[in-house]
């Protein structure tokens, strides 16, 4: 069934339907969000709100015309209201904290190259990080990106043009300096 679909049942007062939509995008969701706010707790508690945006919308009667971007849309927007907040940039996790818990020690070098992967994608704005994730790790088309954020698809593909350029000075000038990668 056609995620519009469980959210007309939605509206009709069909609440297994909405079980279907988180059943069925709970873990990607949280993925996305997880990236882009490197915290589990918080992640978990956006994901939370998003699926609750959705139920009070479905029971209001509204039917998006494409589900999937409307929902990223709908997480998006309470990830950036997140950022908005002052003492959430306090919150974040130093190299330090990392290693103080051991995390870091024998890992295999695919996995550091993940995280040095992932850190140098945090060093981005916000606008070039969010794009990048839906198109590479959530597999976004243009279209969708575009929808899930309220931009044109030109502004989308400029974003990911400058955020991949962005990226590439960030991984040279890390190389450069030794940081990252395996060795």
């Amino acid at each position: 069934m056609q995620d519009e679909e469980y959210m007309r049942q939605l509206s009709l007062g069909i609440d297994t339907a909405f079980d279907a939509l988180v059943f069925r995008y709970h873990k990607p969701l949280f993925g996305y969000i997880y990236r882009l706010l490197q915290d589990e707790k918080l992640a978990e508690d956006v994901v939370q709100e998003t699926f609750l945006k959705i139920y009070q919308q479905g029971k209001k009667g509204f039917v998006p015309d494409q589900f999937k971007p409307w929902m990223y849309k709908i997480a998006t927007n309470t990830c950036k209201d997140y950022w908005r907040k002052p003492a959430s940039r306090l919150e974040y996790v130093t190299d330090q904290d990392i290693e103080k818990t051991g995390q870091v020690h024998h890992i295999i070098d695919h996995q550091l190259e993940r995280q040095w992967m992932v850190e140098s994608l945090n060093q981005l704005s916000l606008d070039y990080r969010t794009v990048l994730y839906l198109r590479f790790y959530q597999d976004f088309k243009y279209s969708e990106i575009a929808l899930a954020l309220d931009l044109s698809i030109n502004t989308v593909k400029t974003r990911i043009a400058r955020g991949l350029k962005k990226l590439e000075n960030i991984l040279v000038t890390d190389e450069r300096k030794g940081v990252g990668g395996s060795e």
